[in-house]
Formats: C-alpha cells, structure tokens, sequence
C-alpha cells in the first residue's frame, strides 16, 4: 500500500556493533577522578617547576569538565615555559571545549606551522574546522592525520567519511572512496563497513549497499546480524519477496547458536526484531506509518 511506508532506522547498525565489537573502556572512571588529581599534586609537588606536570593535571580538569582550574595550570605552565610550543595544542583543547573554535584554530595554525606532522594537532584542528562550519577543510586535516599514522586508525577513517558526508551528498563518492583506502589498508573493519553501508544508502543506492553487505557475509563466521540488515536494506529498497528471505535465513542462522550465546541481550533483541520484520511482511497493514519529514 502506497501510503504506508517501511520507516528506515539505524537500529541493526547497533546491533551488529553490540554483537560483534567490545566498547573500549573509559580512560578513567569519575569516582577515580579524586584520587588521580592527588596524584598529578603530589608529582606538582615533587617538582614544581616542571610544566609539563601542570599541563597533565590540566588535561585531567578539563576531561572532567573543570574548566577553570585547567585554565589556571595552563597558565603556570606558559609562565614556566613561555616558549613551549605544545602549550598551543594545550589551549586548543580547552577552547574547543568551551566554545571558542576559531581561538583554538589559531592556536593550532601556529603549532603545526612547526610541527606539520602532529597526530593529535591535525585531529583537533579538524575538529576546529567542522565546528567553524568548513567540513572540507577538516577532511583535508584528516587526511593528514591519516597520512602519518602507519598502523592505521579506523576512526579517522569514519570522522572523515562522515565529515565529507555532511558537506552535501556530492562528496559521498568521495567519502565511500576513503572508507575503501581504509578497507585496503586495515582490512573489511565492521565498523569501516557500517558506514560505507550507511553512505550508500544515504544516496539511495541499495545495490551497492546490499553489494558491500553480501562481501562482508561472505567473511564472516557470524553471519544473523548481516543477513538481518541485508533484509532491512532490501525491503528499502521495495523488495520484499527478497527481504523476507533474508530473514528467514537471519532467524536459521540464530538458530545455530549455543544458548550462551542466544541468551545475549543483543543477540535476542535482533531475534526480536527480526520476527517483527517477518510479522509485518505478513501484515503489511499493521506496518506502522513513516513519520512526516
């Protein structure tokens, strides 16, 4: 039925993030941030003419949101060392955090004018750019951020896509030819392969979608996950004889595993959904409606 619409979600992309990948762990936990901050006094105390010791403790502020106390160690620092350069980068993160973009753009311009090749200087004055609304310019610093990090880094890889992504959808053949470099490089990632999906769809292009889908299927040890978003891309796509095929093989494929692992709650929820999908190509009439943009 025309008027009823199969509304598109992200929610598969979590699940497969959630069944296949393990979140890395928080640098530190805030009920530690008490003891860490002792910690970076007594090194300050140690050797207080060390500004080096004033600018770790004020990176702790400033992960944590002391803005103010950051400001001041900052500050003792330049007085200690006024010719320190990477007191510029220093700056930069904390201006980036209150809302000072440009300020922290040109404190970057002036570190990297000495120091071309700075990883985290690149990254942040990328960031710099984005806020400044210039999406183009931070993909440029990505890329060489990117250029000087040989082991690779998915990350970059993605905050670039998704940057060019954002400067209009002209720049996503671009962007999925990055995602590409990066699949070369590291290897078919899960998470380089989320979002070229997510890119090929935001252009309407399914074939392709399903065509990167079917590759990564084709590696896998798991493969419900994918089979469940290869349903989701073709009932998007209109097809839905195909859709519910690619279910039913989603649900065989759960089927196969241990209950150790069928009992995760990321693995049930798919299951879940899944057995939605199927009872709604049933019912197509009790599909709900798409939200008006």
């Amino acid at each position: 039925m025309r008027g009823k619409v199969h509304t598109t979600s992200t929610w598969l992309s979590g699940i497969i993030v959630g069944i296949l990948l393990v979140s890395a762990p928080a640098v530190f936990a805030h009920g530690d941030f008490h003891s860490v901050i002792q910690a970076a006094d007594a090194d300050i105390a140690k050797d207080p003419k060390n500004p080096e010791l004033y600018l770790r403790r004020a990176e702790l502020f400033r992960i944590h949101q002391q803005y103010d106390p950051a400001r001041a160690d900052i500050a003792t620092a330049e007085k200690l060392a006024p010719s320190l350069p990477i007191l510029d980068v220093a700056r930069a993160r904390l201006l980036l955090d209150t809302g000072w973009p440009l300020s922290a753009r040109a404190h970057l311009d002036r570190f990297l004018a000495g120091f071309p090749r700075h990883l985290d200087a690149l990254v942040l004055r990328s960031q710099a750019w984005t806020r400044l609304g210039q999406p183009l310019f931070a993909a440029q610093d990505l890329s060489r951020a990117i250029a000087v990090t040989p082991e690779g880094a998915p990350d970059l890889y993605i905050e670039r896509a998704l940057t060019l992504a954002s400067a209009g959808t002209e720049q996503i053949e671009e962007a999925l030819k990055g995602i590409d470099d990066g699949v070369q490089r590291m290897g078919p990632l899960v998470t380089l392969q989320l979002t070229a999906i997510d890119l090929e769809l935001r252009r309407n292009n399914h074939d392709g979608a399903l065509a990167r889908v079917d590759t990564v299927l084709a590696r896998s040890p798991r493969k419900e996950s994918w089979l469940a978003r290869k349903g989701e891309i073709l009932l998007q796509a209109g097809r839905a004889p195909e859709a519910r095929k690619a279910y039913a093989d989603a649900l065989a494929a759960l089927n196969t595993l241990p209950p150790g692992r069928r009992n995760v709650p990321a693995v049930t929820d798919l299951e879940k959904r899944i057995q939605l999908e199927l009872a709604h190509l049933d019912h197509p009439a009790d599909r709900p409606l798409a939200p008006h943009p």
